[in-house]
This record gives C-alpha cells, structure tokens and sequence, in this order.
C-alpha cells in the first residue's frame, strides 16, 4: 500500500478558509449520451463526484483532469466537448464539498483522496471498456493532486499535463493571506511538489499564463526544470493571467494538448 505523507499540519480552519471556495452544483446527475455521472466512495461515508465525458473510441486516450479551488465539475460541461470531439475522454473530480460531493475539504484530505479516487477510476475505466493511455492533469491548486499521483503511480500513466501549477506551497500559500508563522518552517518540504516533480519521468506537458499575478509564471518554469523527463514541453500563453488563460489562449492551449496527446498514442 502506498504511504501517503503526511499533511496533517495543514489541517487549520483559517487554512481551509483560505484555500477552498466550495459551491454546490446547480444541475442535476443525469448521464448524458456522452457524459457520466461518477462517484468515488473516499471513505468515512464521504463521496467525490465529477462527469466522464466520452468518445465512442474504446482506445482513446483518457485525462482525469482536478479543478481549481474555485471551480466545480459542473462548469466544464462547456469545455469537455472540445476534448471528445478531439477524440479525448475527458474526466473532472470535485474536492470534497464541492458539487455534488460532500464533507469538507482540507489540504490533507485532497492529496489522501487523490490516491483512492485515481484507484477507483482505473476499476471504472475498465468497466466501461476504455483501453486507451491515462494522462493525468491539474489545474492550480488541482496541480497538488495531479502532480501526487504522476509523482507515485508513473509506470501506470502516459502523461501529465499542468495548468497554471504551482511549485512553492508556503509561498502561495502566503499570497492567499495566510501569515507565514502559521507555516512550520520544518515542514515546508513535507508538502513542495518538487520533490516529486524530480521523480517524474513520463512525459509532462506544463502551461502558464504570462501575466498571472495569482501562481506567477516563474512557477511553471521552476516545475518544467525540475523534471527529470526528457520528454517535456511547456507553453507559455502571451498577456494571459489566471483566470482568463483559455480566453485570450483558447486555440495555443487545445493544440498544445493536442500535439502532446497525439506524441503519446
């Protein structure tokens, strides 16, 4: 069984504030000819849920792609189809409290969720008889949980893909208002994800936004140049921030995807 480190440090209730926005979704769970309502049993009668949005490909390549901390799955039900009719699964999880799912979130608990969630999707993936390569993939705060799986379960993977991740914990942390002696300074390596961006040698895909004042591009830059794969790539989208990277980058993001999908089939 694989240890999970331990992050129980940063279970704080002005941490969680902080980090998490949870909203509950507005629509209902019905599946859709090419969307599927999942759940993920995650333990202690807590559930995560997201949408399998499908190709009718049995090969196609799957993301299982983790929002940001202001996001739920819900709001990509816009996005998902530009993946499938690209010939892409495209699969989005909540966090706890998010959507349809339901408990609190804490850092802790995401990382330790991302761990049963990536094993009951393998179970679901098959099921449905899907063959096709997993790519993981992150978008902000959901880079933590991507970068965490790619880190430990490589060998079961064909690629990871990074939207606007961030490289230092502590210092995003403080730009989400948390005081740094809130930090213990001997536990900051507990949660970098460089450590184990420096174990990851599949092949990564990384896009930042130029101008994002939120997770600033120096730290796309940190995460490529701490892989240890030589199959690496990253995307820098000119005068693109945080939020509106897909506004001002939509075609540069989807072709980036596409171009580092169609290297891995």
């Amino acid at each position: 069984m694989t240890k999970v480190r331990d992050l129980t440090f940063l279970d704080q209730p002005l941490i969680n504030q902080r980090v998490f926005h949870p909203r509950k979704a507005s629509e209902g769970t019905e599946d859709l000819e090419n969307r599927t309502f999942l759940c993920f049993d995650v333990g202690e009668g807590i559930r995560i849920c997201g949408f399998l949005h499908k190709t009718a490909d049995s090969e196609a390549p799957t993301i299982l792609f983790f929002h940001g901390n202001g996001e739920i799955a819900e709001d990509y039900h816009d996005l998902a189809p530009e993946y499938v009719k690209r010939g892409i699964n495209f699969c989005v999880v909540d966090y706890r409290g998010y959507g349809q799912s339901n408990g609190n979130p804490t850092l802790p608990n995401m990382i330790q969720d991302s761990h049963t969630i990536f094993s009951q999707f393998k179970d679901i993936l098959q099921q449905q008889g899907i063959r096709g390569p997993i790519i993981i993939m992150g978008r902000s705060l959901g880079s933590a949980s991507a970068i965490e799986i790619a880190g430990i379960y490589q060998e079961e993977l064909s690629g990871l893909i990074l939207e606007s991740g961030f490289a230092d914990t502590y210092e995003l942390l403080q730009r989400l208002g948390i005081p740094r002696n809130f930090l213990p300074e001997d536990k900051e390596p507990d949660i970098s994800p460089l450590p184990l961006m420096e174990k990851i040698t599949i092949p990564t895909l990384i896009i930042h936004g130029e101008n994002d004042f939120i997770i600033p591009v120096s730290n796309g830059y940190a995460l490529y140049e701490s892989l240890s794969s030589d199959k690496r790539d990253l995307v820098i989208v000119p005068n693109a921030g945080h939020n509106d990277l897909m506004y001002l980058g939509f075609d540069r993001y989807m072709k980036a995807i596409e171009s580092f999908l169609h290297k891995l089939i």
